[in-house]
Order: structure tokens, then sequence, then C-alpha cells
């Protein structure tokens, strides 16, 4: 039981949070208990122990900072891990674009026009920053160019219309 707390202790304290974000939630938490603990400061203060927090640590300002569950250091090995979350969704091309498909593309179809249903049947390229930050999100072994028997991504691995991602031809 005590491995399993230590474990769960550790497991929380390597995933990367902002500890801004840490501090705030604990001043949401205990600041009516600090409030409470001085009594001469509560004699001065005519406003109740709530309104002595600023408007900038209510919770639902916390709600909206963006949290993504990267291990920075794994428990065992100590090593940086892959977000599940962005192996099962999106598909990294050979020149390291990141593709992904519609959301709700099979919600309510009878709805939907058939030019809305064949769009939805597509996929859709994230802009550079979602991709760098999904490149952080995994580790190098899902950066590097992946070959597969019968890809159906093969003909989108190579864009060599542009100069950045150009394959280099040799001359004989």
């Amino acid at each position: 039981m005590l491995r399993s707390l230590v474990a769960g202790a550790l497991r929380s304290v390597c995933r990367a949070q902002p500890a801004l974000a840490l501090q705030q939630t604990q001043r949401n938490f205990f600041g009516h208990l600090i409030a409470a603990a001085s009594p001469a400061q509560s004699k001065r203060s005519l406003l109740p122990a709530c309104s002595l927090t600023p408007t900038l640590l209510q919770p639902a300002v916390l709600d909206a900072l963006p949290a993504r569950s990267v291990t920075k250091f794994s428990l065992i090995k100590g090593k940086r891990k892959s977000v599940k979350a962005v192996l099962k969704r999106f598909k990294r091309l050979d020149w390291g674009a990141w593709i992904r498909t519609h959301s709700g593309r099979h919600k309510k179809m009878f709805k939907k026009s058939p030019e809305l249903r064949r769009r939805l049947r597509q996929h859709v390229f994230t802009n550079a920053t979602q991709s760098w930050l999904l490149d952080k999100m995994v580790t190098s072994y899902w950066r590097r160019p992946k070959h597969y028997i019968e890809d159906p991504y093969a003909p989108y691995h190579k864009r060599d219309e542009y100069f950045a991602t150009k394959s280099k031809t040799f001359k004989v």
C-alpha cells in the first residue's frame, strides 16, 4: 500500500504542470483557512475572506489553462513518454506535417448534405504551431519516417513542390 502511495505521488510530480497554476489552486483551496487563522486580520477587515482573494485566482480562470499530459520522466527508466492521445488522433507525415480527421464526422449524418459528407471524409492539416506542439508531445521514435506495406498515405509523404521540403536529387 505504501508503495502505491509513493508511486502515485511520484507520478503526479513527474507530470509537467505549470508551477503557477499549482500555486493558484493552493491559494484557492486554502485561502479561507489562512484568513480564518489570523483573528487580528479578520477583526481589522470588514470584508469576508473570500473577497480578499483577487479575481485572477478564481477557479474559472484555472479551467481555461491548457494542460498537456507530457510525462517528463518515467518512473522505471526515467525517460520521456509519448502522449497516447496524440498517437491515436494524429498521423505524422515524413516531411513534418501532422494530419487529422474532422471532429464529429460520424455524427448526425442524416442532417448533412452530400458535399459536407464528402468534405468530412477528408483529412485536415495542423498549422505550424500545432505541429510544433505535437512534435514535443511525442518521442523521437514517432518523429522518424515510418514505412508500411500498402500505406494509404504514401502519396502524401513527399512534398517536392516547396523548397524547404524538397527531396534532394543527386547528379551523376
